[in-house]
C-alpha cells in the first residue's frame, strides 16, 4: 500500500516536470527594458523621473508623519466628543461639539437629580395627596432628562460622523500643504537630513 502511494506521487511529479516547460512563457528582455513605453526618450528623462519619484517619496514620508490616523481620531472622539476634531485642527467644530455635549449631558443629569429628589419624597410620603404630587413632580424632570440624553446621543453620533469627514479633509489638505511647503522653503528638514536650496 505504501509503495502504491509513493509510486503515485513520483508519477505526478514526473508528469508535472514534463508539462511545466510547455506552459512556461519566454521572457523577452527587449520588451522589458524598453524605456519608451514609460515616456523616457533618453537618460535625462529617466533621471528626471527618478528625482521626481525620490522627491515624492520623501514628501510621502513627511506626510505619513503628520497625517492623522482615522481610527485613532474615531476612538478619541468616541471617548471625548470633539477631541478628534481638535486633532484635525477643526477647533470651532470641536468647541461647538464639546460644548453642546457637555451642556446636554449636564442638563440631563440636573433634571435626573431633580426627578430622583422628588421620587425619594414620593417614596417617603404618607398622605395620598403628597404621594400623587411628588410622583407628578418626579415625572416631568425625568422626561426632560431622557429627552436631553437622547439629544446628547444624537450629538455624539454626529461627532463620530464628523470626525471621519474632518480627518479625511485634513489628510487631503495636508498633502497639498506638504507639497507647498516643499516648493516655498529654502531650508528643509527631510527624512535624510537637512536640505538647503539656493
Amino acid at each position: 500500500m505504501r509503495r502504491y502511494y509513493i509510486s503515485r506521487i513520483l508519477f505526478a511529479a514526473l508528469i508535472s516536470l514534463l508539462i511545466m516547460p510547455c506552459l512556461a512563457q519566454s521572457f523577452d528582455i527587449q520588451a522589458f527594458s524598453d524605456t519608451t513605453r514609460y515616456g523616457w526618450s533618453n537618460y535625462l528623462d529617466r533621471n528626471a523621473y527618478r528625482e521626481d519619484l525620490n522627491n515624492r517619496q520623501s514628501l510621502l514620508q513627511i506626510y505619513e508623519l503628520e497625517a492623522q490616523p482615522l481610527n485613532a481620531n474615531i476612538i478619541k472622539s468616541a471617548l471625548i466628543p470633539g477631541w478628534g476634531q481638535f486633532s484635525t485642527k477643526a477647533n470651532s467644530k470641536a468647541t461647538i461639539i464639546l460644548g453642546s455635549e457637555l451642556l446636554l449631558v449636564g442638563s440631563s443629569l440636573y433634571f435626573m437629580d431633580r426627578a430622583l429628589r422628588s421620587y425619594r419624597l414620593y417614596e417617603t410620603a404618607t398622605q395620598i395627596e403628597e404621594i400623587e404630587s411628588n410622583y407628578k413632580d418626579a415625572q416631568v424632570p425625568y422626561q426632560y432628562s431622557l429627552i436631553l440624553m437622547g439629544f446628547a446621543g444624537v450629538v455624539w453620533t454626529y461627532n463620530i460622523f464628523d470626525v471621519i469627514q474632518s480627518t479625511q479633509t485634513y489628510n487631503a489638505n495636508l498633502w497639498q500643504e506638504v507639497m507647498e511647503r516643499r516648493r516655498n522653503s529654502p531650508v528643509q528638514l527631510t527624512p535624510n537630513g537637512v536640505e538647503v536650496r539656493f
